[in-house]
């Protein structure tokens, strides 16, 4: 019962997104100010990603960079390319894990968004040598925090509502990173 109404949450969650998504691109892409230009291609992109490392019994390094696309002032979408290393001592494990995912990022208030993203992770999940994919959409929203007009920092929960008995996430996911060109 638990897992209908996530999945339910989830589906209403992307149909107001998506609708609200639809609004905006029936309007000008970006709304002018009379003595304002458009953004150029360069002032649309944007890059930033997440670094995290645990060391111990336990030991995780990742590095994903991302980069992005304003669509308009609200809207954007992205990719992401994820690496990371696993080593568990105890149980003499350690694989190379990489993927990639996309996402799309609506700001609903002022620093406030809503985050859909799909993600596809290769590893050794079994421990076997045999490789496959994970595959996790995760659905959520965050606050960036902005330093100043062209970087900040994203705060970010999700949750995976594609859940793997081999997913490295476990509910929710708190995700933290830096942007610049924002």
């Amino acid at each position: 019962m638990r897992r209908k109404r996530l999945l339910s949450f989830t589906c209403l969650m992307l149909f107001v997104i998506f609708n609200t998504l639809a609004q905006d691109i029936e309007t000008a892409p970006f709304e002018s100010v009379p003595d304002e230009p458009k953004p150029t291609l360069k002032e649309r992109v944007y890059f930033g990603g997440n670094l995290g490392a645990q060391f111990g019994n336990y030991t995780m390094i990742n590095v994903a960079p991302l980069v992005g696309f304003k669509i308009n002032q609200k809207w954007s979408v992205g990719s992401q390319i994820t690496y990371s290393y696993i080593k568990i001592n105890n149980l003499s494990f350690q694989d190379h894990i990489y993927g990639g995912s996309l996402f799309t990022r609506y700001f609903i208030f002022k620093n406030f968004f809503a985050h859909t993203e799909y993600e596809a992770l290769n590893g050794n999940w079994k421990g076997t040598g045999e490789r496959f994919n994970v595959n996790s959409l995760f659905v959520g929203g965050g606050y960036l925090y902005k330093f100043s007009n062209r970087a900040g920092l994203g705060i970010s929960a999700m949750f995976n509502v594609l859940p793997s008995t081999y997913s490295p996430y476990r509910n929710p996911i708190i995700n933290a990173g830096f942007t610049f060109g924002l």
